[in-house]
């Protein structure tokens, strides 16, 4: 006895056969086996999505950058080691805290109105801050936030991948002063 297992795309999964039972196999022995096999691809699917999670977490807290992830009010709800290493905070310190704690009064106003319409209408936003660290130290990110969707497509997170540029900003600005130093030397 041969049965296919099918899944929610009307794919085949698992092909199981038997073929110990002295008698033919009845419809109640098929839906038997149907149950076991549809209970082990449940198991299966549920162990690779927990190692595609597994790799993921492994990928965001190995991650260069500075990453934040918000409720759509923009509660956090998790950062990465990255972000507790530029910032100071701790992800205790932080969790169920807006990212305006990071605010320096620095970044124009206009910037985070801007920010909001561009994320909440589904598109991601990219921009410059000038934060300040928990010591109170100002440094510069480069941001690139996003909306994350569920399945049936609402917004139920946004995800910021943050970039530490204060020694970019301070060569550019190194540079800029030089320039100008040079044109006005005769």
């Amino acid at each position: 006895l041969g049965i296919p297992i099918i899944d929610e795309d009307g794919k085949v999964v698992i092909l199981t056969g038997v073929g110990n039972k002295e008698k033919d196999y009845t419809d109640r022995d098929v839906k038997q086996i149907e149950l076991i096999m549809n209970g082990l691809w449940k198991i299966i699917k549920r162990k690779r999505s927990d190692e595609e999670t597994l790799k993921f977490k492994y990928i965001l807290e190995q991650s260069p950058t500075s990453i934040v992830i918000t409720d759509t009010n923009g509660t956090i709800e998790y950062v990465n080691p990255k972000f507790n290493a530029l910032t100071g905070y701790t992800f205790e310190e932080v969790r169920g805290q807006n990212p305006r704690v990071l605010k320096s009064d620095k970044t124009p106003a206009e910037t985070y109105p801007e920010l909001w319409q561009t994320i909440l209408s589904g598109k991601e936003w990219r921009g410059e801050f000038l934060n300040r660290k928990k010591n109170g130290e100002l440094y510069w990110e480069y941001a690139s936030i996003s909306p994350v969707r569920n399945s049936q497509g609402v917004i139920t997170h946004f995800i910021a991948v943050k970039e530490d540029i204060t020694e970019r900003k301070r060569v550019e600005d190194e540079l800029r002063k030089l320039s100008h130093a040079i044109e006005q030397s005769p």
